[in-house]
């Protein structure tokens, strides 16, 4: 048995697997922070470490601009015009797509 443990090299140390934080998560606690609430009492209902919720509570300025488009997209309304040839055209190219699969159908 060696005298001295091995130095804690890549091939010996435990690998954690990554686990992405949802946004809903982060901003409840964003808002629970914001009330005073402490970083281990946070980290213990969500089961995340204090230091997981010390980098989201940093973070908060990137998390509420990510936030604040998504609303944005939402209240928009799009309209799009199209041009009455447009219309046309796709009319009749419906028509001739009925036709050809109507034709097809008595060959078979």
């Amino acid at each position: 048995m060696p005298k001295r443990p091995a130095p804690k090299t890549p091939s010996n140390v435990a690998n954690r697997s990554r686990v992405a934080v949802m946004l809903d998560v982060k901003l409840d606690i964003v808002k629970r922070h914001e009330h005073g609430e402490g970083t281990s009492v946070i980290g213990s209902m969500h089961g995340l470490a204090p230091s997981t919720v010390h980098s989201i509570v940093k973070s908060t300025d990137k998390i509420k601009e990510m936030v604040r488009p998504a609303t944005l997209l939402t209240a928009m309304k799009v309209t799009r015009f199209r041009d009455a040839e447009m219309e046309s055209m796709e009319r009749m190219l419906s028509t001739w797509i009925d036709n050809q699969t109507q034709r097809l159908k008595t060959y078979l």
